[in-house]
């Protein structure tokens, strides 16, 4: 697929960083054309690659694990919003499959630099950052950066680079005490859920700055690609999708999807909230709001920047909450006060800790001391009272520096639940990765995705609840994805999240804005005039499928089986009020048809051996 007679790579650059921070060795390795050819770019790309590499006991923060950073084939080219990258490693949060997924620029810097990917082993003595202008790259000493957040971190990289164009990926102090949710930060934006700045962290890497100015990626027939290009842009402009999320930002999404049922409350306990108006986007716009904020290539501009200035904390531009953010330190421990929520957002982006895994922890505590599980002395003395943010704002503090409980709950969801003896029917996390802000019991198809997406429990690995909605204008029916009724726990459903998980892993290693959905047509198109070759919706089915089970067969390395796919009890228990009242999924049933329909056998969870004949991953041994 990748490349011509004359070994151009249209897409790629060719070309991988390694850096050994033991050794200090810093070289380069070719694309491997048989990786590129079967698994594009990205995460596909990386976990193929991590494969041969990474075993069940390879310690998460050892130096034995590697981190891979990537961009994908369309990074740099005319097509809208692919300026992502993707951070790939072994979870030290779940031990098995680790992706951060982040926008911004430095995805497309370091195409420009003339790497597809950099590839990080090893471990420094001493705290260093690597500093990558072109061809030239150096490890740098980092002592007088260790101890500072993410934004004061960036603005020195930026210093020492002697460049304000470069970019930057860094952690701040959450990865450096390797809170297992720790985020690797970009400008803003964040590779996060898995843990990925704690590796960074185990590794004495701050962070990463770089500069290119050279490279330009080849198109096969550039003329019908940027045609198709300007097509697609067209598209994604005109959706409402788009013109809401540059109005407000996913911060949008919170009131109607209380009206709906899709909004957790009370630690998932609660069906309705009177408060909920309080969150609303809107408001947060028009008490907050500074501009909008883009990533690299992309005309949704779904970022919003912020203003804070009170009493305890004056920031003059900040990000945002989004709905996520908005969720865990709102309606989940029922707190109504939007600042508080604001000033959440920025303490985690500048500690660089996930939002989700650390409301989800903090959200787990307000719920079993509510129930009377734990007490005042569990907490360092703390009311977590329902509502009570400044308790929350506080242990965001303590996890961050692993302070007393904070220590704990650094270890995350899973590790609080053993400690206090409490069922893991009673934790709302999926192979211990937190459950994002979406209620299964708003559309059944999220019990799929959470019990089998490859990093843990993940929204983003198939957003049935947005796609399948009749109302939706997103239309995959090309894909033989069909829209239907929500509440269903039939063959359908699971088809067509099955197909949807497949996509989505698509997307991973192109690697696409979530938030863009043009036909899937379109992006055939524009795969088939990158590369100069026959390409359809057949056979991007074929190509997503294989990367959705290219990462289970990872995970089953790790150690993954079948008893894994589960779905805790908490999340299927019917509400007693609100839009979802009396609802819940037949899980057991809709997993039966999954595992059929994949051909994964339901004992082992293994792909059948036919399958991976299919697939052309039979070669991997597991």
């Amino acid at each position: 697929m990748n490349s011509n007679s004359k070994k151009q790579y249209y897409g790629f650059t060719g070309k991988l960083l390694k850096v050994d921070l033991t050794s200090k060795i810093i070289s380069t390795e070719a694309l491997n054309p048989h990786y590129s050819e079967n698994f594009l770019g990205g995460a596909g790309y990386a976990c193929r690659y991590l494969f041969d590499y990474i075993n069940r006991d390879t310690d998460p923060l050892s130096a034995d694990n590697i981190i891979m950073i990537m961009n994908g084939p369309l990074c740099l080219t005319s097509a809208p919003s692919f300026g992502r990258m993707v951070v790939c490693s072994k979870s030290p949060y779940t031990g098995i499959w680790g992706e951060g997924n982040a926008g911004g620029f430095f995805g497309p810097e370091m195409k420009r630099a003339g790497y597809d990917g950099i590839i990080i082993t090893g471990k420094a003595e001493k705290p260093v950052y690597l500093r990558i202008f072109n061809e030239n790259s150096e490890i740098v000493d980092a002592s007088e950066l260790w101890g500072k957040g993410v934004k004061k971190t960036s603005e020195l990289l930026k210093k020492f680079a002697g460049d304000p164009k470069s970019r930057v990926i860094c952690i701040g102090q959450a990865g450096e005490n390797l809170v297992k949710y720790a985020n690797i930060c970009t400008e803003g934006r964040a590779a996060g859920r898995t843990g990925m700045g704690a590796v960074m962290g185990s590794k004495n890497l701050k962070g990463i700055v770089i500069r290119g100015k050279s490279f330009k990626p080849g198109v096969a027939n550039p003329e019908k690609f940027n045609e198709i290009a300007k097509k697609t842009s067209r598209f994604i402009q005109s959706t409402m999708a788009t013109k809401g999320l540059r109005e407000y930002g996913t911060s949008a999404a919170v009131v109607p999807f209380h009206s709906i049922g899709d909004l957790p409350m009370k630690y998932w306990s609660l069906g309705e909230w009177d408060d909920v108006f309080k969150l609303a986007g809107e408001k947060l716009k028009e008490e907050y709001y500074i501009k909008n904020k883009s990533c690299y290539g992309c005309g949704i501009a779904c970022g919003k920047l912020i203003k804070i200035n009170n009493r305890e904390i004056q920031v003059e531009e900040t990000e945002m909450p989004e709905y996520e953010t908005i969720a865990g330190f709102g309606s989940l421990i029922l707190n109504s006060n939007l600042e508080s929520i604001a000033i959440a957002n920025h303490l985690c982006n500048d500690y660089g800790m996930d939002t989700i895994s650390c409301s989800s922890v903090i959200a787990l505590m307000y719920d079993l001391f509510n129930k009377g599980k734990i007490d005042k002395k569990d907490v360092d003395g703390f009311k977590l009272n329902w509502g009570n943010y400044d308790s929350m704002l506080k242990l965001i503090k303590k996890i961050t520096f692993r302070e007393g409980i904070g220590d704990l709950l650094a270890e995350g969801s899973t590790a609080v639940g053993e400690k206090f003896k409490i069922s893991s029917d009673e934790i709302a996390a999926v192979n211990k990765l937190d459950v994002p802000y979406h209620d299964i019991r708003s559309c059944y198809g999220l019990a799929l995705t959470y019990a089998f997406a490859p990093r843990g429990a993940c929204h983003t690995s198939g957003d049935v609840f947005k796609v399948l909605r009749e109302t939706n204008e997103v239309d995959l029916s090309s894909l033989d994805i069909h829209k239907m009724d929500l509440f269903s726990s039939n063959k359908k459903m699971a088809k067509s999240s099955m197909l949807l998980h497949d996509y989505r892993a698509l997307y991973s290693s192109l690697i696409s804005c979530f938030f863009s959905n043009p036909p899937p047509t379109y992006m055939a198109e524009l795969i088939k005039t990158l590369f100069g070759i026959e390409f359809d919706t057949d056979q991007m089915k074929i190509l997503g499928e294989r990367i959705f089970n290219m990462k289970r067969l990872f995970n089953i390395k790790m150690g993954l089986t079948s008893e894994n796919d589960v779905i805790p009890k908490m999340l299927l228990n019917p509400i007693k009020k609100g839009a979802v009242k009396g609802k819940t999924p037949d899980f057991e049933r809709l997993k039966a048809y999954y595992y059929q329909i994949r051909d994964w056998d339901p004992i082992t969870g293994k792909p059948s051996l036919k399958k991976l004949r299919e697939l052309g991953l039979d070669d991997l041994k597991i």
